[in-house]
C-alpha cells in the first residue's frame, strides 16, 4: 500500500522521552538553514537548500506530497526547544507496496545524545503501526560510518552495496542499502540506557549549544520552490551537471 490517506490531511505528534516528532513548517526554517549550514552536518545527504527562501520552498514542498500521499517530514523538536533541529523524511517507493524510503539528518549539536534514537523509534512505531508499512528502505553512503551504525542499532539489515559509478563523467559514490522491518526493529538488541539524570544533562547541554548557533537566525521574507529527498542519489547527480 502507499502513504495512509488517514493523515494525508495533518501529521500527528509523536512524542518521545526526550523529543517530539511534528510536521516541519516555517517556524523551522531559521534554526534547520542554520544547522545545516555545517558541513559535517551535510557531507552525506544530497544538496540542502542553499538560501532560506528555498529551505522555505522545502518546506512547503514537504508539505504538498504530504497532502499527495507520497511522503512525510516530521521536524525533530528536542525537549526544552520549540523549533527543529533535525528531520526525518519518509517516501512511498510505489502506491502498489508497503514498502518506503526514509532519510534523516541532525545537527551536530545532538549527535550522541540519544536525540536520534528517540526520534527514530517514534518514526518506526509510527511507520509499522499507523502506515502499516513493512520495510523502511534507506540508502546510506559507504563512507557514512555514522549512519550505518544508527540504523544497525535500530534492528535495520544490510541487503546491497550499490556500487560507485559515472553520471555523466561524474563519480559517483557507492552507497549501501539497509532495509528496517517490524519484527527487526521490535527485537532489536536494546542498548544501556544512560540513567535518566545523565541523559537529562546530555540533551540540556545539546540544547544550549544549538541555541547558541541559532540566537541570531532569522526567517525568510520569500518562499522559493526547492524539493528534496535527503538521501537521493539522483538529486546528487542532478546538482552536479
Amino acid at each position: 500500500m502507499g502513504l495512509n490517506e488517514q493523515w494525508t490531511e495533518r501529521l500527528p505528534r509523536l512524542r518521545g522521552e526526550l523529543v517530539t516528532l511534528r510536521e516541519i513548517d516555517a517556524s523551522d526554517v531559521a534554526s534547520l538553514f542554520t544547522l545545516f549550514s555545517n558541513p559535517a552536518v551535510t557531507a552525506f545527504m544530497a544538496p540542502p537548500p542553499p538560501t532560506p527562501a528555498k529551505f522555505a520552498g522545502f518546506v512547503a514542498w514537504s508539505q504538498e506530497i504530504r497532502e499527495r500521499g507520497e511522503g512525510l517530514c516530521f521536524g525533530i523538536v528536542p525537549n526544552g526547544m520549540d523549533a527543529a533541529v533535525g528531520i526525518l523524511q519518509v517516501r512511498s517507493l510505489d502506491q502498489e507496496t508497503s514498502s518506503a524510503e526514509w532519510g534523516f539528518v541532525l545537527g551536530a549539536e545532538f549527535w550522541s545524545s540519544g536525540v536520534f534514537a528517540d526520534a527514530a523509534n517514534s518514526l518506526a512505531e509510527f511507520a509499522f503501526t499507523t502506515m502499516r508499512m513493512e520495510r523502511l528502505e534507506a540508502r546510506i553512503a559507504q563512507r557514512n560510518a555514522r549512519g550505518h551504525a544508527a540504523v544497525r542499532k535500530l534492528g535495520a539489515r544490510y541487503e546491497a552495496t550499490i556500487p560507485t559509478g559515472l553520471a555523466n563523467g561524474i563519480p559517483r559514490d557507492p552507497e549501501v542499502l539497509w532495509a528496517l522491518r517490524e519484527d527487526d526493529w521490535r527485537n532489536r538488541p536494546r542498548a544501556r540506557r544512560l540513567a535518566a539524570a545523565d541523559a537529562m544533562r546530555q540533551l540540556r547541554e545539546a540544547v544550549e549549544a544549538a541555541q547558541r548557533v541559532l540566537h541570531a537566525s532569522e526567517s525568510p521574507q520569500t518562499v522559493e520552490p526547492y524539493p528534496l529527498f535527503l538521501f537521493d542519489r539522483r538529486r546528487r547527480e542532478r546538482e552536479q551537471k
